[in-house]
Formats: structure tokens, C-alpha cells, sequence
């Protein structure tokens, strides 16, 4: 979906004590000292692949678009335990004690259009019996994606026996790799029908094999319209996931379960998926569930790499063994990026000083500002819903005025309740920041984000008890069935206040 917000003038009021007429005043809120720290992860190996212990911060290299930059706090950690004091030259930043247990977060999410049954039922067997692995810190969330919707079918726990019940609901919900398979094997029998026929092919002048290698060379890049079609959908619905999902403290891991590893546009399609991990610091674990060739795992293998990860890979099918083994030992290196809120990707290189050795870790970050945290936040509200208590946002759409035959501008005014704002003192009256954000989703499940806004407000010093501001605006909508939410949030605050509406386009 397309659509397109903006705020001409943004109108607020207060209920009951008129329009705020002086101009806000320059942010307070900037002003406050704000300490972002990028955390990479860092596995580094010896000439044999084992691990390297008892380095330190002077080992390492670390450049940042090509610029060299400062290791500000550094831990080795050993057997999912820090083991020697964090080094930090940033207040406020992140560390950990010696002896302290560093937290797990394995977001475990099901792909269940490309996944085989038979191969995602013993994967997740196999997960479920290694939960057991699970240190007292550890956290694990399940996600399922039918093809249209993410299902939560847990939330972060460290709960065996409801881990074990979602697994075993996975288990019994429908795969629909088998169908994809069904769609590449056609194409398979085109390759099958030329080999079979190769002796009729023999022009006299190139030769039988050229002749046959200029026909399969071609069809080696064909894809199944409907698999690519589907992949369409499930990629970005990976992203949008990663990025809505709630994003715990701590280690933060994805074990991406699919089978769409063999379709040759996969890697650019799970591209938004690569930058959602960067922004959140997730490091990706592809599986593969539909027993694909070595060589498309392979090629997989190396966009994981990009965020320190690394296909898991088990003759046994037991990728929790491998993930587990992988983030157990690592060292724990950060810095405070230059640039606050700018959105865009950073190149992140660590070497290691000694050519000896080898290093694996995430390759780019890209730091959020806060009107992306905001559009996030309206995100997860979407797909996985909100607390019902932060629903005080009203929302009313006004009539809608068309725009041409397939779009329309809805004017929108929305009420908030002034205690949900974070207030500062401005003179005689008060200010107050918050940042808009808006999501829809359609009939189809197609979603949309609408670009937000930054508002600034002028209020009175004492709004009185219970009352309400009221923002009006004008969006631009596709015309057609969707649902749309609206958050707002005060900087600072990871709960935004918000409603929704339901658009239903005037019948003619």
C-alpha cells in the first residue's frame, strides 16, 4: 500500500481552555545527555576454528566508515559468563561484573510457507528437547508465519513447560513447503525433459553439449512464479516482525526457520530483514527446513555473516545445540556512534591485530532516530496488538475527499489525554514533545506506514484533571478497507498511547 501523511498545520487545543497560541519553545529535551551505545559481538577463532580466549580491547581494530574509532567498553565473555571486568570509557554505558550471567534472547521464527513438515516437525522436536540448554537468563519467544499473519504463539519466557507448548502447537499447525517443492519440481522436468532428449539436439556445428548447456543455462535462473510471488510476502513479513516484535535486553539472537534458501532472489528479498537486525542488534541464524542444496544454504550463510551469525547447520537437525554453542563465548565490544538519530547504515569493520587470527561479528548498524522508534512502536501495535490500558488515543476520521480514482485524503483528529504527554515548564504555560506515528494493514494484509511527525505543543502550566488535546490532521489513504493505527509517545517512553480506526471506503 501507498499513502502519505503531512501536517500542513498541525492544530492541537486543549479541551476546555482554547487554542494555544505562543510559539513552543526550542526542545529541552535535546539537551539531555542521551548515551547510545552500539554492542558487536565478537567471535574470534585460530588457525584450527577454535576459540581465541584472554584478548583484550588492544587486539582489536575497529573502524567505522572507514574511520577509526575508540573501543569504549569491552568483556570477554566465557561459557554465557563475563570474565573479567568490563573496561568503559563512556558513563552510563553498558557493562557487565565479573561472574555475571549474560542474558540469551532466542527469537525463534517459523517461516510455514517454505517450511517441509516432516523437517520443521524434527527441528522443532529437537528444540524442544534442548531447552534444557536454557540458563536461568535465557529468553526465547516463538513466532509463526502462515503466509499472511505472524502468530505469537509465545512471548519472551525462560518458562520450559510453556516453550514446550508452543513447539508442540507448531508442530501440529500447517506447512506449505511441500506445495513450493511441487512448483520447482515443474520446472525440474523441463531440465529433465532436455536431458532425456539430448540426442536430438546435436546440431553437427557446436556440438551436443554446448547446445544443451546454452538451453539449461537459462533455465538454471528460472523460479517459480508462485514461489516468488509468495517470497514476496514472507520476507518483508520477517522484517516487519523482527522490527515490531518487543526487543529485550540483552544477547539477541534470530533463528530464522524457512525453506526459501533455494530460490536464487532469496537474498535480496530477506535484504530488509539484514537491516532490521542491524538496527536492533540481532544476530541471524538461518535454518533450513526443506533439506535444500549445501550450496543455497551456503550463499545464506554469508548475509548472516554480515550480522555475526552463520547458518546452523546440524546433521541432527539440532540448531539450538549449534546457536547455543555459538553465542556462549564471545567478546563484548561497544561504541557511541558519532551521529544521534540520523537513520542511516554505518559500515562497521573489526579486525584483529594479529594475522593469526580471525574474527566474526555484524558488519553495519544504523541508529535509530526517534521518529523511526516511534514508526516501530505503531508497528508493533498492528501486528501484535497493545496493552489495552495505553488505549486512550481517540480517534475520529472525518469525510473522506478523493483524489483521483485510486486514492483519497481522510481528515483525522485525534484526542490524547494530556497525563500521557511529559510536560515542561515554558513561562507561564507548559511544552510538551511527542512523536506521531501511523500504521495500516488492509483486508489483504498488505501494511503501510505512514510517514509521522514530530509535534511540538504548547500547553497551559496546570492542564486541568482529565483533560484532553486534540491534533488534527489530513492523511493520504489508498482507497480501500484498512485499518489504521495511531501512536503517540513522549520522548523517552518505551509505552505510546493508541487507537485505531477502520476505514470502509463510501460505496457508489
Amino acid at each position: 500500500m501507498r499513502a502519505t501523511l503531512w501536517f500542513g498545520i498541525g492544530v492541537f487545543a486543549v479541551v476546555a481552555n482554547g487554542w494555544a497560541q505562543s510559539p513552543p519553545p526550542a526542545s529541552p529535551f535535546g539537551e539531555e545527555i542521551d548515551v547510545r551505545v552500539v554492542n558487536v559481538e565478537a567471535v574470534v577463532t585460530g588457525a584450527k576454528g577454535d576459540r581465541v580466549r584472554g584478548l583484550s580491547a588492544a587486539d582489536f581494530k575497529l573502524t567505522v566508515d572507514g574511520r577509526e574509532v575508540p573501543i569504549e567498553y569491552f568483556t570477554e565473555v566465557a561459557g554465557g559468563v563475563a570474565t573479567a571486568p568490563s573496561s568503559s570509557a563512556v558513563q552510563g554505558a553498558p557493562g557487565a561484573s565479573p561472574g555475571e550471567r549474560m542474558a540469551r534472547n532466542y527469537l525463534v521464527y517459523i517461516d510455514e510457507v517454505f517450511s517441509v513438515s516432516s523437517v520443521r516437525n524434527a527441528v522443532l522436536k529437537n528444540l524442544e528437547h534442548d531447552l534444557t540448554l536454557l540458563q536461568d537468563s535465557d529468553r526465547m519467544a516463538i513466532l509463526a508465519f502462515d503466509g499472511v499473519k505472524t502468530d505469537v504463539l509465545s512471548g519472551w519466557t525462560g518458562d520450559h513447560r510453556e516453550l514446550s507448548a508452543a513447539l508442540e502447537e507448531a508442530r501440529r499447525r500447517t506447512a506449505q513447503g511441500n506445495h513450493q517443492v511441487a512448483h520447482e519440481r515443474k520446472l525440474q522436468a523441463d531440465v529433465q525433459w532436455v536431458m532425456d532428449n539430448a540426442d536430438s539436439l546435436d546440431d553437427g556445428d557446436t556440438g551436443k553439449a554446448n547446445v544443451i548447456g546454452d538451453i539449461l543455462e537459462p533455465m538454471s535462473h528460472r523460479i517459480s512464479p508462485e514461489a516468488r510471488t509468495q517470497l514476496g510476502k514472507t520476507a518483508p513479513a520477517a522484517a516487519a516482525a523482527l522490527r515490531a516484535f518487543e526487543t529485550p535486553p540483552g544477547r539477541r539472537m534470530m533463528l530464522l526457520l524457512t525453506g526459501a534458501w533455494s530460490m536464487s532472489v532469496a537474498g535480496e528479498l530477506y535484504a530488509p530483514l539484514l537491516q532490521a537486525a542491524d538496527r536492533l542488534g540481532y544476530t541471524l541464524y538461518p535454518v533450513d527446513l526443506a533439506k535444500s542444496q549445501p550450496e543455497d544454504v551456503t550463499a545464506f550463510d554469508v548475509l548472516a555473516r554480515a550480522t555475526g551469525g552463520r547458518a546452523a547447520v546440524s546433521a541432527k537437525l539440532a540448531v539450538l545445540q549449534v546457536v547455543e554453542e555459538d553465542t556462549r563465548s564471545y567478546y563484548w565490544i561497544g561504541f557511541s556512534p558519532s551521529g544521534k538519530g540520523d537513520t542511516r547504515g554505518h559500515q562497521v569493520n573489526l579486525e584483529m591485530r594479529r594475522l593469526d587470527l580471525k574474527v566474526r561479528s555484524r558488519s553495519s548498524y544504523s541508529d535509530l532516530s526517534q521518529r523511526a522508534e516511534a514508526g516501530m512502536k505503531a508497528e508493533r501495535v498492528l501486528l501484535f496488538g497493545g496493552a489495552e490500558a495505553d488505549r486512550r488515543l481517540l480517534v475520529e476520521l472525518g469525510e473522506a475527499r478523493r483524489l483521483s480514482r485510486t486514492e483519497i485524503e481522510v481528515p483525522v483528529t485525534l484526542s490524547v489525554p494530556l497525563e500521557r504527554l511529559t510536560l515542561v515548564p515554558n513561562g507561564a504555560n507548559s511544552f510538551a514533545e511527542a512523536e506521531l506515528a501511523i500504521a495500516a494493514v488492509d483486508e489483504k494484509q498488505r501494511r503501510a506506514d505512514l510517514p509521522g511527525s514530530h509535534l511540538k505543543l504548547n500547553l497551559p502550566a496546570t492542564p486541568p484533571a482529565g483533560a484532553y488535546g486534540r491534533v488534527r490532521t489530513v492523511i493520504r489513504l489508498r482507497d480501500a478497507a484498512q485499518r489504521l493505527v495511531f501512536t503517540m509517545s513522549s520522548p523517552g517512553s518505551n509505552q505510546p498511547t493508541w487507537g485505531e480506526a477502520d476505514f470502509k471506503p463510501a460505496t457508489e
